[in-house]
């Protein structure tokens, strides 16, 4: 009889913390149709579309969905024509609430200490601003100007780095924020309608298409470098190249042209000539991919359908082998990591005893209780930044930026995670 009661007790356990893995697909959908929608892409490869319907009794996710973010225990979904923001909860995938203050014509989303910030184009007009909102009651606090068409945000320390795109028109810089005034401090040219940015050892990688109407104008990797606040290189494509999409694993830069997929280290990145993959995405008027995004050790490359039809998401191996088709909905944009396992569940249920420490950290951590198991470090975004086994030296974490990010421990008998602040 003890052991039948230990075994539903071990199973009730079990239920209750089953954790739903995967990625996230965010779908667009068509300009004024109302029908936004996001896919679930689990870990066995079974996709579930419309999952914000599916779990908030067929409701609407909104018009026109721009970016998706995940920050601790919640999932942002900012909405272009809607003019809102959508807080879902991270893991029941539930509506938390709908902000729709100080939006126009919103874009991208970023966060920094307890504050998330949002670029808007605003109202085809000199109107363009990134809106600051309080973390943990939504309330609106600021307006900040900046330059025309402001889209892609990046977060590091108390700098907002804001990629001006055009919104209506051209635009080639970058606006520096100071988070602290509220005001930007500096403005850096980057080339032709930048697209894409990431940081890796205080450097940010920055990805320019060129202007798409002219025939001079070509792509950009600008390097740039937060500490000194200088820009360390700037690198034009060939003649012809006009590269739509960056992102990487930590080690490569992938990025896309037409419907080409190609790899550089990021330590000494070059322009390549040959593809790793070449996508079924066909070229067009109108673009080629609409979404590339790397996580996890896959690349995914998000198929528009020539803008009539379900999209389509390809995956890659990192050496460009297609992996798989998935069918989602309409013009799928982003693609992000998903584990639906909420902090405050994962920290009540140590049941292996284990803990991070010092947490802040700075330099490197410790896990307490745990003698080997590999370590994987999460960002906020998803991509595993730090896997390797564990010693008793811990992990050298002096190489990343401030912020939280995830612990997540695996060995035969343990699956812990915890999250880590980096000060």
């Amino acid at each position: 009889m003890k052991k039948i009661y230990f075994l539903i007790l071990a199973f009730v356990f079990s239920f209750a913390n089953a954790q739903t893995e995967g990625v996230l697909v965010l779908n667009e959908g068509g300009a004024g149709s109302n029908n936004a929608e996001i896919s679930l892409i689990n870990n066995q490869s079974v996709v579930t579309n419309n999952y914000f319907k599916l779990k908030n009794n067929n409701a609407t996710l909104g018009d026109t969905a721009q970016d998706i973010k995940i920050f601790g225990d919640k999932i942002f979904v900012v909405l272009n024509i809607s003019n809102q923001i959508k807080v879902i909860n991270k893991s029941d995938f539930t509506l938390i609430t709908t902000i729709s203050t100080n939006l126009d014509n919103p874009r991208y989303i970023a966060f920094s200490g307890n504050k998330f910030y949002v670029t808007n184009w605003g109202n085809n007009g000199p109107t363009n601003y990134v809106s600051v909102y309080d973390l943990n009651t939504y309330a609106h606090q600021a307006n900040i100007p900046v330059g025309n068409g402001p889209e892609k945000i990046f977060s590091k320390n108390n700098k907002l780095y804001v990629l001006l795109k055009g919104g209506y028109g051209l635009n080639h810089f970058m606006d520096v924020i100071n988070t602290t005034t509220n005001t930007v401090e500096s403005q850096v040219n980057v080339g032709d309608s930048p697209n894409s940015i990431f940081e890796k050892d205080n450097l940010l990688y920055i990805m320019s298409s060129g202007d798409p109407y002219a025939q001079t104008s070509f792509g950009t990797l600008t390097v740039y470098n937060t500490t000194n606040q200088t820009t360390v290189s700037s690198t034009t494509f060939p003649v012809g190249v006009k590269p739509a999409y960056m992102d990487t694993d930590g080690t490569n830069i992938y990025y896309m042209n037409e419907a080409s997929i190609y790899k550089t280290p990021i330590d000494a990145p070059s322009i390549n000539t040959t593809p790793i993959a070449v996508t079924p995405i066909t070229v067009n008027s109108y673009g080629t991919a609409y979404g590339f995004n790397v996580i996890n050790n896959k690349i995914y490359a998000a198929d528009p359908s020539g803008y009539v039809a379900p999209g389509k998401i390809y995956t890659y191996d990192l050496q460009g082998t297609l992996l798989n088709t998935f069918t989602v909905t309409s013009l799928p944009n982003q693609i992000i990591a998903y584990n639906s396992a909420s902090l405050s569940t994962i920290e009540n249920s140590k049941a292996s005893k284990l803990t991070v420490y010092p947490n802040p950290a700075s330099n490197r951590f410790f896990v307490q209780g745990l003698n080997s198991g590999n370590v994987q470090v999460y960002d906020l975004n998803g991509r595993i930044v730090i896997n390797e086994k564990y010693t008793e030296k811990g992990i050298n974490v002096s190489t990343l930026s401030k912020g939280i990010y995830i612990v997540k421990v695996t060995d035969k008998n343990i699956n812990f995670s915890e999250k880590l602040i980096i000060k």
